[in-house]
């Protein structure tokens, strides 16, 4: 009993000690970086109006003569920067080839939203500073001391 109030001004001493080498500038928030990433496509359509002949040309050694009738073989080339058809016949002409050329346009805009986010430091639970209260022995006691939060709010 005769060394309790030692070991409270030890303790005291300590804690005193320790409350002086803390840093005193409160530590600074993290901020946390959250990246969203919004995708939109759009697509673009092209109307293609109708062929015009790019290319014609009668065939000399190919012709038929029917009786009074002469009928040339023709060949006739459309051509566009989407496709290009070879159609060639006497009198009814049919597609002989054809070759597409596939396009599509794709615009993609990609944003980047950045929140920063604020994270709060944690409250201090241990504190020291003036006391009142009832001492040891019953006494009014004022002081100073180390004291731990128990309930926040």
């Amino acid at each position: 009993m005769k060394n309790l109030p030692w070991l409270l001004v030890v303790l005291l001493a300590i804690a005193c000690v320790v409350a002086w080498f803390r840093p005193h500038e409160p530590l600074p928030a993290e901020i946390r970086t959250e990246t969203k990433i919004q995708t939109v496509v759009k697509l673009d359509t092209v109307l293609i109006s109708a062929p015009i002949a790019v290319f014609w040309q009668i065939l000399p050694n190919d012709t038929v003569r029917i009786g009074d009738t002469l009928l040339h073989r023709k060949r006739v080339v459309y051509e566009d920067s989407l496709y290009r058809a070879v159609v060639s016949g006497y009198v009814d002409p049919q597609l002989d080839s054809m070759t597409v050329y596939l396009r599509t346009v794709y615009q993609v805009e990609t944003n980047d939203v950045y929140h920063p986010v604020t994270i709060k430091s944690k409250k201090k639970r241990w504190g020291f500073g003036l006391q009142a209260g009832y001492g040891y022995l019953g006494v009014f006691y004022v002081g100073v001391g180390v004291s731990y939060d128990l309930w926040q709010w």
